[in-house]
């Protein structure tokens, strides 16, 4: 019963952070197109380059295929393309975007790995069969996760939550 409330209240929350980070502006597209980049580029990258490098794992006790290169080049990835981002859609200063963009790669990884352990937990491989062998929604959105919860703290902080995007974007 505790995992169903704290489920149901986990994806209550980021279904309200989406909602109030995309708004009712065209910012709030950009907000989205940020945050997709940097979550994707860092899962993109981190599975290539941990394929390509390999090394030490970085969770084997949650997800063994995981390597501690793949996290950085995804970090490495995700930051940059994240910043290229930042850099076209808003003229807040780039260090603003480098910090923001460091910190959703890796909570996008943090959420990824979160989703793996919770699987763990009910020994199930995937979360859904809706794709084969891409381990259900759950995995394409699980890095999204921690990334758009941050994106709410920090709009709604700097500009307000009728204001999330704008607040994450223009400093």
């Amino acid at each position: 019963m505790l995992w169903r409330i704290l489920g149901l209240v986990t994806f209550g929350a980021i279904i309200v952070a989406a909602l109030a980070m995309r708004g009712d502006t065209l910012t709030g597209v950009w907000a989205g197109v940020y945050l997709g980049t940097v979550v994707w580029m860092t899962d993109s990258a981190a599975f290539f380059t941990g394929r390509q490098i390999g090394g030490e794992k970085l969770a084997p006790d949650i997800s063994p295929s995981k390597t501690w290169s793949g996290a950085l080049g995804g970090l490495a990835l995700g930051t940059g393309a994240g910043l290229l981002v930042w850099i076209v859609a808003t003229d807040s200063p780039w260090w603003i975007g480098l910090i923001l963009s460091a910190t959703i790669s890796v909570l996008g990884q943090l959420g990824d790995l979160s989703e793996s352990a919770i699987k763990r937990h009910f020994r199930i491989k995937d979360s859904g069969d809706i794709i084969p062998g891409h381990g259900g929604l759950m995995d394409r959105l699980d890095s999204l996760t921690f990334g758009v919860l941050l994106v709410l703290l920090v709009g709604a902080l700097h500009a307000g939550y009728g204001s999330v995007a704008e607040g994450l974007l223009y400093w």
